[in-house]
């Protein structure tokens, strides 16, 4: 099982903490968001992990080599006028016939949740916050078990729960995503979608399951949102 972690973005609502600082480099009471996933992973014995760069892609891989210098960081040089559909796009070759997890790097959880993931009995899955609702957050629907649409304008009443943004692909799976990402960026020249559109444009034809959240999870946009994250995550520690 492979990672790709997306961590390219400006994360301009977190300023001025990310005025010199990648928004994924952002500290949850001195754990860096970035380092916390990478840590979740290890825990689960996920090793081979990609990370995709953007916004002062030098101070990340200055972070992220100096205490995991396997990891494979891929910078994306056109951050500024891309989305997460672009980074992950830039890391097919490396994701090609492999499962794999990607998540986006502003996300902060517990190592339970890839726990959780991987025993997920589906090759494809999404991890739901079911019965959440959070207008920020993607929010997933569902039919006779297998989700139906990703998006963040499904209204309350037809929405399972929120995506907290950690997603598992089979090798199949995995080659439709980025079959998608490829008709966006390459065939329409758009490079500024979401991911989740082209994971949108795969669900009737992949089943993808809900993965049911399963520990402590805070998406960080903005700085009410790192306060609420530090209360939620008060007893964790980053091991230096």
């Amino acid at each position: 099982m492979k990672a790709l972690i997306l961590a390219a973005g400006l994360g301009s609502r977190l300023a001025p903490l990310t005025d010199h600082l990648p928004k994924s480099l952002v500290e949850v009471n001195g754990t860096p968001i970035l380092m916390k996933q990478i840590e979740n992973l290890h825990e689960n014995g996920i090793t081979d992990i990609t990370v995709v760069s953007g916004y002062l892609s030098p101070v990340l891989a200055s972070a992220v080599g100096g205490k995991y210098p396997e990891i494979r960081i891929i910078e994306s040089v056109d951050y500024a006028a891309t989305n997460n559909m672009y980074s992950a796009y830039l890391a097919r070759d490396r994701m090609a016939g492999e499962p794999f997890l990607m998540m986006n790097a502003d996300v902060f959880f517990d190592a339970s949740v890839i726990r959780a993931l991987l025993d997920c009995p589906s090759p494809d899955a999404i991890v739901v916050d079911v019965g959440q609702y959070r207008e920020e957050s993607m929010k997933v629907t569902q039919r006779d078990g297998k989700l139906t649409a990703i998006s963040k304008a499904i209204p309350p009443e037809q929405a399972l729960g929120c995506s907290i943004d950690v997603y598992k692909f089979s090798p199949r799976g995995g080659e439709a995503f980025f079959a998608r990402c490829e008709e966006y960026i390459v065939r329409k020249n758009d490079r500024r979608q979401w991911s989740e559109v082209a994971l949108n444009d795969i669900l009737p034809h992949v089943d993808f399951q809900a993965c049911p959240v399963s520990g402590r999870w805070f998406e960080i946009d903005n700085l009410d949102d790192l306060a609420s994250a530090q209360k939620l995550f008060a007893d964790t520690a980053y091991t230096q």
